[in-house]
C-alpha cells in the first residue's frame, strides 16, 4: 500500500492524498484537472490539447507524430505531478498536513 498524506481543514472535510503516480491524471488529464478544481493547470492542458488538434489538421506523418508525442508527454507529466498539484491546491485553501 502506498503511503498517503492526510490534509485537515478546520471547517471543510479532510482529504487523503496518495503519494506517487496518479493513474487517473494519466488517463483523463484535462478532465481530471477540471474535476479536481485545478483550473490553471487544466487551462494549460486544454491549450496543449488544442495545439495537438491543430497539428492534426496538417495531414503529414510528422505533424501527427508530434501531436501524439505531445499527448503522451502531457499524460505522463500529469500522472507524475497530479498528486503534488492537489496538495498545493489544498494547502492554498487552508488545509494543513495532519
Amino acid at each position: 500500500m502506498k503511503p498517503s498524506s492526510l490534509l485537515i481543514h478546520p471547517t471543510l472535510p479532510e482529504r487523503k492524498v496518495r503519494h506517487g503516480f496518479n493513474w487517473a491524471a494519466l488517463a483523463f488529464s484535462t478532465l481530471w484537472a477540471f474535476s479536481e478544481g485545478l483550473v490553471p493547470q487544466a487551462g494549460r492542458l486544454f491549450a496543449i490539447d488544442v495545439a495537438g488538434k491543430l497539428l492534426c489538421t496538417f495531414d503529414t506523418p510528422l505533424a501527427w507524430s508530434l501531436a501524439l508525442l505531445m499527448a503522451l508527454a502531457k499524460a505522463l507529466y500529469c500522472g507524475r505531478r497530479g498528486n503534488d498539484w492537489i496538495v498545493q491546491r489544498l494547502t492554498a485553501r487552508g488545509y494543513r498536513l495532519g
